[in-house]
C-alpha cells in the first residue's frame, strides 16, 4: 500500500510539473505574440505620422506657392510700384490740388481721387512688407 501510494504521488507530481511547463510555454508564446502586435502597431503609427507630416509639408509648400503667386500678382516684379509706394507713403499729394484751394466741385473729386490712390499705395506697401515677412518665416521652416 505504501509502495502504491508512493507511485501515485510521483505520477501526480510529474503531471503537475508537465502542466506547469506547458502553462509557462503558452504564456511565453502569448507574450511574444503580444509584443509582435505592439511592434506592428508602433510601425503603423510611425508610418501614419510620417505620411501626415509629408502631407502637411506638401500642403505648406502649396500654400507658400499660392502666397508667392498672390504676392507676385499683387506686386509686379519690376519693382517700380513698390518704390513709388514707399516714396509717397508719408506724403499726401492730393491736398495741394485744385480741391484744396477751393476752386469748385470738380477739384474736390480730383482731390478725393488723389487721396484714395495714395491710400491704395500705402496698403500695397504695407502688404508687401507683410508678404516678405511671411516668405522669410516660410523659408526658415524649409
Amino acid at each position: 500500500m505504501l509502495i502504491l501510494g508512493g507511485a501515485i504521488w510521483k505520477r501526480r507530481a510529474a503531471q503537475l510539473a508537465a502542466e506547469q511547463r506547458r502553462d509557462a510555454l503558452i504564456a511565453a508564446r502569448v507574450a511574444e505574440a503580444n509584443a509582435a502586435i505592439e511592434a506592428a502597431k508602433a510601425r503603423v503609427a510611425e508610418a501614419a505620422a510620417k505620411e501626415a507630416a509629408a502631407k502637411a509639408e506638401a500642403a505648406a509648400k502649396i500654400e507658400a506657392a499660392k502666397l508667392a503667386a498672390a504676392a507676385a500678382k499683387a506686386h509686379p516684379a519690376d519693382g517700380s510700384g513698390t518704390a513709388v509706394a514707399d516714396a509717397s507713403g508719408g506724403h499726401h499729394h492730393g491736398h495741394h490740388g485744385k480741391g484744396a484751394k477751393g476752386k469748385g466741385k470738380g477739384g474736390d473729386a480730383v482731390a478725393a481721387k488723389g487721396s484714395s490712390s495714395s491710400d491704395e499705395k500705402k496698403s500695397a506697401a504695407k502688404g508687401g512688407r507683410d508678404n516678405a515677412a511671411i516668405d522669410k518665416l516660410l523659408a526658415q521652416f524649409k
